[in-house]
């Protein structure tokens, strides 16, 4: 009665974002959801992988549980135990932050490669920039502030 051949016609276009669900934008500056009137803003696909950049950048690894429960690998850098601290070069915090931000970046869908690191140490903080580049061929350019 039914079919021996299953054909699956689920599959997703090559070279173009897609989207993972729904996303709401997020003012980083001021810790809160951006609204009109009385309704959350959705974000565009670009959006959604900026936010995931700077929820990338801003999370220490194992603050919370729930980005280790479950998960086989931990979401966040553990870099933040040691920015600040006079105890190892420079050199080897940047490269350390450069690798664990890569591997999580990587992680998303929409990203494909991350390239052009740069990482500048300013007293106690150390200012990083880089590009990402989505599945598009589209580029994010990203500078922020690693410290204190």
């Amino acid at each position: 009665m039914f079919p021996d051949i299953f054909i699956d016609t689920l599959e997703e276009p090559k070279g173009e974002i897609s989207d993972s669900g729904v996303d709401f934008l997020f003012d980083y500056e001021t810790g809160q959801h951006i609204m009109k009137g009385a309704v959350l803003q959705e974000c565009t696909a670009r959006n959604t992988v900026r936010q995931y950049i700077q929820n990338v950048l801003r999370t220490k690894r194992n603050l919370y549980k729930v980005h280790t429960k479950g998960e086989k690998e931990a979401f966040g850098l553990s870099i933040y135990d040691y920015i600040g601290t006079r105890s190892l070069p420079m050199g080897y915090i940047n490269s350390e932050l450069k690798r664990e931000v890569t591997e999580l970046l990587l992680r998303h869908p929409m990203i494909s490669e991350v390239k052009d690191w740069t990482g500048k140490r300013e007293k106690r903080d150390l200012n990083i920039s880089f590009t990402a580049v989505l599945t598009d061929g589209s580029v994010l350019e990203v500078s922020q502030t690693a410290g204190v």
